[in-house]
């Protein structure tokens, strides 16, 4: 829930869609399937769920940023929330805060404050309460609390940490000692080797030996050795804050001078939704997500063991920065990686804030393309403290535009993932015979069967399953190995292993029906990718495992040639697969951000099979293991913030910015796309891949501070700040356009003919330097860079400006270039990301009434024709559905009439436009539904082409020229209250199309037919005979020389 125009003109909406399409402008789009009649409950307005309230003054830290020097005594202290002028501060929130809690009403209940990187509250409370709240003028923002997902031994070699000769670790003795990096994340395992403080006395090694650890001699002899206590690591540290939380499984003494800090956010979790039965209300992990990110970044080298077998030895990026662990994440039932809720994340950002970390790793984040979260504001009020948060991309790749929430955010290192030199290791089977597949197959093994390491080696012979029946649930088509029904060949498989299709039934189906059948263990292979964990909610008193699809084929191929097939399962197999290095995974998240003019990702790092610690005390996964082989950007992460530390080591006085500066202008670019050949580029991994010892000298920063990103939260319109604020900043001089921020990088994502962006460098070396401009143009774009050499004293700062100008090639397509300042010590370079288009149009352009007019600029980046055209305007199709509350509160396509409502849509050929929308305003009471969208070309085959998961039931999903077909819109019951039979939502789903030859006569435009380069013109739009009680949607669509180029959404709200 948020205050801002749109939501309110949604509000407006209310009752309107109660009458029937006016003749002629109907939608032209026809339901594919039926829809079930539904009854509507009575609205329960008092339904209560958990709000965050931002309310309008400045947090603590934001507080003590403005006034530093006055409150410190020095201008470039950190945050401290001791002090007293700061206690203060807050105190006056905490109050304010339970004044505004008070104006929402009886019953009302706050379960979180926030007084340092947010000024607000979590609150259970109902919506027209929170409602209420949102036109109090003291708040900024009203959230509903939402769940978002959780996104080594090779790896400091390859980064080249140990270098002779400039690495940080090797070179530079640098190991993060003095650094606190705080991890918000599942949690943490306290007792993992790679975070005790000390280690083991030292013994000769006499008696390490069988000798000296059996023999009675040698007991005797090496007694005094093994009584010295152990050698202390780490001393207590300093301006430390924070605690170490109690709970089940975790006593206050499983904090150490490693480990400083422990706690966990529980409210928001619990009040949304179920918890797994497994999880554990401290700060222990059971997911081992946590603890894998904390000890890549600063994990002690230790041994590391999977399931018995030697692995190698580990270490974290910065093996002497402290740990502080935030437990923001917990596992629903049944799920294998943990979520979180903004309530829970926003404290843990607060208190990580007012402990005193120095660095944050957030491995958090979600696909919505908003900047203006929880989050996302408290992340900007930490890096106004001094703290520097680094962000996972996101596994949401290859696909364009999937950065999301807080990743785009510019205050933030956003981190993409790409592979490492080296090798990992991966579980296996062993294939015995025949010897035309002899081999070990990678697998994962279920987490519902029983364990392999308690159940084997099993050696037997292989046999395709056989269930008689082709036929699914619903009518579809399966195979008859797919084991969805009783076997019919259970004498084959009886004391035999069960070999199996995926897919047509849960998995704990098919391993049950071939236990049934006698086997006495099941391989399940893959039909796309590689092998899963297979999940399930019945246990299994036999070992599953899955294979890969490629390796699944080939068995499969052998076993209907008529071949024996035989093989062991042991726990002790693994198969090692030797790594490449810099290639970029497919599942990272690439860029445009979602801000236009910010370039995301901003670097990438190793996140590809990444050994690290893990947790023995996992749920839903493998128990007993302290390390584990995990991929993700999630991954990728920990390695720059550990990488961080090492450099805020070096260079303690640098602000966030400067240390993103130095990562990002001093990466390289030789990496390659997912497939290993094509050379990736700024979508991909922003700058290049980090290159730590460089960046711990890179002559030029581009530092930014309170100023900057005020300014900047003023060009978008931010509502944490101020109109009296952003006034004083453009009085000021500051820059209110997105593409100034004194960001490392260039990005304009609309050059309309030429634009000018300005950056300031600071010299961080100790001499005056002399650097000239070199310019990689992006092609067909003319650069220049005023001056084109600049001399820079040391601790001083210079101002340039470049101008890009389109000269040539198409329009409307992005590319990408370079701008590097070379001295005689250092090359200081910044990705440009350009994209020239032809013309600048609203997106969308809104309207009231049966007849009106209304204008809108567009601005024009070329000579020559131009036409506008018009389409529509068209009223909607209308469909009433229910859908039930989903329990584990994650969409899959499985939820089908348990948690989510499928609509189906056939679309006509040639259309311009495809929209669909669910309103708050017309469910039945409370709700929160999403919509995933998906395409089916073909009529059979679906892939899905986005979603919209906003706080409320306001989701609206739009297609740019939509391909004839099929679409099927399924409603997702994240959150809902009652109707009749239990939880669940009625709801009304909106679609409009309009095509590329549909004007319905009720819209007219003028527009000029001869436009020049620079030039703005304006649209005059007029409108007629629109029936009332609806809203009609259309286009103004923008066609150039080279064709169609561009739509104005046009709504008119009758």
């Amino acid at each position: 829930m948020n205050t801002n125009r749109y939501h309110t003109f949604l509000i407006a909406v209310w009752g309107v869609f109660l009458t029937t399409s006016a003749v002629g402008t109907e939608s032209l789009l026809q339901e594919g399937g039926p829809i079930a009649a539904y009854v509507f409950a009575e609205d329960d307005a008092s339904s209560e769920r958990v709000y965050i309230v931002q309310l309008t003054e400045p947090a603590a830290t934001s507080f003590f940023a403005a006034q530093r020097g006055a409150i410190a005594g020095k201008p470039g202290a950190s945050f401290d929330k001791s002090n007293a002028r700061v206690e203060s501060y807050a105190q006056q929130l905490a109050d304010s805060q339970q004044q505004v809690l008070a104006k929402a009403g009886p019953g009302a209940r706050q379960i979180y404050s926030y007084r340092y990187a947010l000024n607000g509250f979590a609150a259970r409370m109902s919506p027209a309460q929170a409602g209420k709240l949102a036109n109090l003028p003291e708040v900024a923002n009203v959230w509903e609390d939402e769940v978002r997902p959780l996104t080594t031994n090779y790896s400091p070699q390859f980064l080249k940490l140990f270098d002779g000769d400039g690495g940080l670790r090797g070179a530079e003795g640098l190991d993060g000692d003095g650094i606190v990096i705080g991890f918000i994340d599942s949690g943490i395992a306290a007792a993992h080797p790679a975070l005790r403080d000390t280690r083991d006395a030292p013994q000769p090694r006499l008696c390490t030996s069988t000798w000296g650890t059996s023999s009675l001699l040698g007991r005797w002899l090496c007694r005094r050795f093994r009584r010295q206590p152990d050698v202390i690591l780490f001393e207590s540290p300093e301006d430390w804050n924070g605690t170490c939380e109690t709970g089940p499984d975790f006593a206050a003494d499983s904090c150490n001078n490693k480990l400083i800090g422990a706690r966990f956010y529980l409210e928001g979790a619990q009040n949304s939704g179920p918890i797994d039965s497994g999880e554990v209300f401290s700060p222990l992990d059971v997911d081992g997500h946590g603890t894998h990110t904390a000890t890549t970044a600063a994990g002690n080298k230790v041994d590391a063991s999977i399931y018995g077998t030697f692995m190698g030895r580990v270490e974290g990026m910065a093996p002497r920065a402290r740990v502080a662990a935030y437990k923001a994440c917990w596992l629903r039932p049944d799920a294998t990686r943990s979520s979180c809720n903004t309530s829970d994340l926003a404290l843990a950002i607060d208190d990580a804030v007012a402990d005193g970390v120095d660095i944050i790793n957030y491995s958090v984040g979600n696909s919505m393309r908003d900047t203006n979260a929880p989050d996302d504001l408290a992340l900007l009020a930490a890096a106004k403290a001094g703290v520097l948060t680094i962000v996972a991309a996101g596994n949401d790749g290859p696909n364009l535009a999937t950065i999301g929430s807080p990743a785009g955010s510019p205050w933030v290192i956003t981190t993409g993932a790409s592979s490492r030199e080296g090798e990992h290791s991966l579980e296996a089977l062993e294939v015995t015979q025949p010897t035309s597949l002899a081999g070990r197959f990678a697998i994962r093994e279920a987490n519902f069967s029983a364990p392999l390491d308690e159940n084997g080696p099993l050696d037997a012979e292989l046999i395709l399953a056989d269930d008689g029946d082709t036929a699914l649930p619903g009518g579809a088509s399966g195979t008859t190995f797919d084991a969805c029904e009783a076997l019919i060949n259970d004498s084959e498989v009886s004391g035999k292993i069960a070999f199996i299709q995926r897919g047509g039934c849960n998995f704990d189906i098919k391993v049950a029906n071939a236990e049934d059948a006698g086997a006495i263990a099941v391989v399940v292979f893959n039909v796309a990718g590689d092998p899963t964990v297979m999940t399930g909610t019945n246990s299994a008193a036999i070992p599953a495992v899955m294979i890969g699809q490629a390796d699944g084929n080939r068995v499969l191929d052998e076993l209907n040639a008529g071949e024996i097939v035989t093989l062991t399962l042991d726990k002790s197999f693994f198969l090692t697969v030797a790594d490449t290095g810099n290639v970029m995974g497919s599942f990272s998240s690439r860029g445009p951000a979602p801000i236009q003019d910010i370039l995301k990702p901003d670097v990438t790092a190793p996140g590809i099979n990444i050994l690290a610690g893990f947790t023995p005390d996992a749920v839903n996964s493998v128990t007993g293991e302290d390390f584990a082989f995990l991929t993700g950007t999630s991954m990728s992460t920990p390695h720059v913030a550990g990488v961080a530390a090492l450099i805020k080591q070096a260079h303690p006085t640098w602000t966030p910015a400067a240390v993103k500066s130095a990562l990002v202008t001093t990466a390289y670019q030789d990496v390659n796309q997912q497939d290993g050949t094509t050379p990736a580029n700024a979508f991909d991994f922003g700058a290049g891949h980090i290159a730590p010892n460089e960046a711990n000298d890179p002559g030029l920063i581009f530092d930014a501070g309170n100023d900057d990103y005020d300014a900047f939260s003023c060009a978008i319109d931010a509502p944490a700040v101020s109109q009296t604020r952003c006034d004083e900043l453009e009085n000021a001089g500051a820059s209110m356009d997105t593409s100034d921020l004194n960001q490392p990088s260039v990005a304009v994502a609309r050059l309309a003919n030429s634009q000018t962006v300005t950056r300031r460098v600071t010299n961080v070396s100790d001499t005056t330097e002399t650097y000239a401009a070199q310019v990689t143009a992006p092609p067909g774009i003319l650069v220049d860079v005023t001056p084109p050499s600049i001399s820079v004293p040391p601790g001083q700062s210079v101002s340039f400006e470049v101008t890009l100008t389109y000269d040539s090639g198409p329009l409307d397509a992005w590319r990408f270039g370079s701008l590097t300042w070379l001295s005689e010590d250092h090359a200081v370079r910044s990705p440009l990301a350009v994209r020239p288009t032809s013309l600048t149009a609203p997106a969308e352009v809104q309207g009231s009434g049966a007849s009106g007019t209304l204008a809108f600029p567009v601005e024009f980046g070329y000579d020559g024709s131009y036409s506008a055209a018009v389409h529509g305007l068209r009223s909607p199709l209308v469909v009433r559905g229910q859908v039930d509350e989903d329990n584990d509160k994650t969409f899959v396509t499985a939820d089908q009439g348990n948690g989510a409502t499928a609509h189906i849509y056939s679309v006509p050929a040639d259309q311009a436009y495809l929209r669909f929308a669910l309103f708050d305003a017309l469910t039945d009471g409370n709700d929160d539904l999403d919509m995933y969208v998906y395409y089916c070309p073909d009529n059979v085959n679906c892939s899905r082409i986005g979603e919209s998961g906003e706080e409320t039931s306001n989701e609206q999903f739009n297609v740019l020229l939509p391909g004839a077909g099929t679409y099927v819109v399924y409603v997702h019951g994240f959150d809902t209250d009652n109707v009749n039979g239990g939880p669940g939502a009625v709801y009304d789903i909106l679609a409009w199309q309009f095509g590329l030859n549909d004007d319905q006569n009720n819209m007219t435009v003028v527009a000029p037919t001869t436009v020049s380069a620079g030039s703005t013109e304006q649209l005059t739009v007029d409108w007629t005979n629109l029936d009332t009680g609806t809203i009609y949607l259309g286009g103004i669509s923008h066609t150039t020389p080279a064709g169609l180029v561009g739509i104005t959404v046009v709504t008119i709200q009758n």
